[in-house]
């Protein structure tokens, strides 16, 4: 991916979270940018022209981390990853960096039962160095093994953990 530009990147702090559930919410590019607006006059303030642009930049990497999370998502546990189920977010590192030493971010749904006896769901991140598994069950393994790290240190009992996204960090 390119750099992002100043305005892109200053926008990635602000408005990241808004555009990435509005993406998710089958919002338009639009009608995210006019969200936006509406959040921006609410708090007294007006964007610029070069943040309406930057929030229209960042909602096509929410958009393209979403088309891959759908790809993963209908794989079968036998299927190969494939380029289209990795997403890069506009806060990855720059491709020369990620070149020489690849990290890919799996989230994963982490269901447990905590010290209470509630059952928890909730969105982790498995941290994988240099290569993923070739199958979503290699990567489901690899996933396994880190939710299983993450119940013993908090003394929770696991339920289950799904990988959901793969992202190219």
């Amino acid at each position: 991916m390119p750099r992002l530009t100043d305005s892109v990147r200053s926008a990635l702090g602000y408005w990241w979270n808004l555009i990435s559930d509005a993406a998710r919410a089958n919002f338009t590019v639009t009608e995210t940018v006019q969200l936006a607006n509406q959040v921006a006059q609410d708090l007294g303030g007006r964007l610029s022209f070069q943040e309406n642009s930057a929030i229209s930049s960042l909602y096509g990497y929410a958009r393209r981390e979403i088309n891959a999370q759908a790809a993963f998502s209908g794989a079968g546990l036998s299927d190969y990853i494939t380029p289209d189920m990795i997403s890069t977010p506009p806060y990855a590192r720059d491709v020369q960096e990620q070149n020489a030493y690849p990290l890919y971010h799996v989230k994963f749904e982490y269901t447990y039962i905590d010290s209470a006896g509630n059952v928890v769901t909730d969105i982790k991140t498995s941290a994988q160095p240099m290569t993923i598994g070739p199958t979503l069950a290699d990567v489901t393994a690899d996933v396994l093994d880190d939710a299983e790290g993450f119940a013993n240190k908090y003394g929770h009992t696991l339920v289950s953990a799904v990988p959901i996204a793969i992202l190219a960090v």
